[in-house]
């Protein structure tokens, strides 16, 4: 049973066919379930037909694959009756166990199908080339399919070009999308001019924007005169400009709510920094949409029509306001990095000057022992000191008020220390002088008894 040529040009399989390759595939399947001499013997009664069958789907993906070069992928999957690629696989003799039928097959000289497995690789992966996918996540049949009802409807040139310029990007191994592309470019070339002018005239926007788009994607020769290219993209960046006011609105919306979150929380507090961090982004992101606005902006006022149009939406107006609204809430995030800053170096400090205060030494009752420690600790604390002063040198307003607490600890401790060292020199002093009085008393009393043994005597 051959592909007859009354089903089309080139000829297609039809659904009986199908029908009959599907009960050809059981039966090769029932055959080699059967196994044995019974199994052999009914497989070489069936192998004409399969071989024939073999051959014919042979055939028939080299017309699918015909198709598909010839960028009718859809014309290729669908040519032949329903179910067409299903049958023909079940038709594939390469399956587990083959080998040994085959050998014994070629024992009673029997001749086997043959698949084309190149041919069977290439009408296959059509189906995988229909789903490839552009960037913006439309497939190959997709577009496709917009060619062909833009074809069969007489759409906008424009709008054909730009989907095959998207199938070319999908299929570039098909040379067929290049000599359609072509002879429509040049029909185009004289056309855009005109329609340029006229979606300015009616503020189409959409148009302009699909206009710009096909310019961009297709004056790939330059054909297109110089003023043309220039105008389309300087009115598109009018669309660009209402796009970025919008989205820096939101974004500086966004901005001073979180700065409102954080000035709702203690400072220094979990939720503090995660407004913080969250203000810090949004104001990153400002930052990127305020250079795309300035140079959209920019780039509008190059072309006296789109100045115009510039004009009409208040863009240099509405640029001039945003700055000037963002201006508060932006500054207000570079304090608190300064604030942070300054909150870090400050705590740097307040440990430096903890440790030197955990370090003091103990009360003694020895005051050799008590000075010569103290005199090291008074040594570490101004080491500590100089350190610290260094430190708030490099801050805007110097020594951060909230260390002001240690450094009076720190100044408590050394009087306290002081103090001691104080009283240990005036006790020290009191011995001494008991001593003296002491030693007064006992020469006193050695001269009285000498005197009085004198007298007496």
């Amino acid at each position: 049973m051959s592909l007859s040529p009354a089903t089309g040009n080139p000829p297609a399989v039809t659904h009986e066919q199908v029908e009959a390759w599907a009960k050809l595939g059981d039966d090769v399947a029932a055959a080699m379930a059967m196994g044995g001499e019974q199994g052999l013997d009914f497989l070489v009664n069936i192998m004409a037909e399969w071989s024939e069958a073999v051959d014919d789907v042979n055939t028939a993906r080299q017309i699918c694959v015909d198709l598909a070069t010839r960028g009718l992928r859809d014309e290729a999957i669908h040519w032949h009756a329903e179910g067409f690629f299903d049958v023909a696989d079940r038709l594939d003799p390469d399956r587990p166990g083959w080998e040994e039928w085959e050998a014994a097959l070629r024992g009673r000289y029997v001749v086997t199908p043959r698949v084309d497995r190149e041919l069977r690789e290439m009408a296959n992966r059509i189906h995988e080339e229909l789903e490839l996918r552009d960037l913006g996540g439309k497939s190959l049949a997709e577009h496709l399919g917009d060619l062909r009802r833009n074809a069969l409807v007489r759409g906008h040139l424009g709008e054909r070009l730009v989907t095959l310029e998207a199938v070319r990007s999908l299929d570039p191994a098909s040379e067929v999308w290049g000599s359609m592309i072509r002879p429509i470019r040049r029909q185009r070339v004289d056309a855009i001019a005109d329609e340029v002018k006229a979606a300015i005239q009616r503020r189409d926007f959409d148009s302009l924007e699909s206009l710009r788009a096909e310019v961009a994607a297709h004056d790939e020769g330059g054909e297109l005169p110089g003023g043309v290219a220039k105008l389309l993209h300087s009115v598109s960046q009018c669309q660009a400009v209402r796009a970025l006011q919008d989205q820096s609105s939101q974004v500086l919306a966004a901005l001073v709510a979180r700065i409102r979150d954080a000035d709702g929380q203690p400072f220094g507090s979990p939720l503090y920094h995660e407004a913080v961090s969250a203000a810090t982004s949004a104001k990153k992101a400002f930052g990127k949409l305020h250079e795309a606005l300035v140079e959209a902006v920019k780039a509008a006022s190059s072309t006296p029509e789109a100045a115009s149009l510039l004009a009409e939406i208040g863009g240099k107006q509405k640029l001039r306001e945003l700055e000037a609204a963002a201006r508060e809430p932006c500054r207000w995030v570079d304090h608190q990095d300064e604030r942070a800053r300054v909150h870090a170096v400050a705590s740097d400090i307040e440990a430096e000057v903890m440790r030197v205060i955990e370090a003091a030494p103990e009360q003694s009752s020895s005051i050799e022992a008590f000075e010569s420690r103290l005199r090291g600790w008074r040594k570490d604390a101004e080491a500590v000191l100089v350190k610290c002063r260094k430190k708030a040198a490099r801050l805007p307003e110097g020594l951060p008020e909230i260390t002001a607490p240690v450094f009076a600890r720190l100044q408590d401790t050394r009087q306290r220390l002081e103090k001691h060292l104080e009283g240990l020199r005036r006790r020290e002093k009191l011995v001494v002088a008991y001593f003296l009085i002491g030693l007064g008393v006992v020469v006193l009393l050695v001269f009285v008894g000498v005197v009085v043994a004198v007298v007496f005597k």
